[in-house]
């Protein structure tokens, strides 16, 4: 995403001087969040590998394993055995 696309994201025209106040100071604590954004990012790519890896390794275990564990799970869940 380019600067004046996501100017153009938040409703801001990269063009335009900003002299209200307010407006300065909301700008400012939007730009102050970049480290925050950057480490929730961080954050949700971790998980999603993790997801990825999980799904990897489940989609490598034979039939009878899986359902044997799934059918444990259902158990524990609370679940009837079929």
């Amino acid at each position: 995403m380019t600067a004046e696309r996501g100017t153009r994201a938040l409703g801001a025209d990269p063009m335009r001087t900003v002299t209200d106040v307010a407006e300065i100071e909301r700008l400012m604590d939007l730009a102050g969040g970049e480290r925050p954004a950057l480490l929730e990012l961080d954050g949700c790519l971790t998980r999603l590998r993790e997801v990825w890896a999980a799904q990897s390794q489940l989609a490598s275990l034979d039939s009878t394993t899986l359902r044997r564990v799934l059918a444990a799970r259902r158990t524990q869940l609370g679940g009837e055995e079929q």
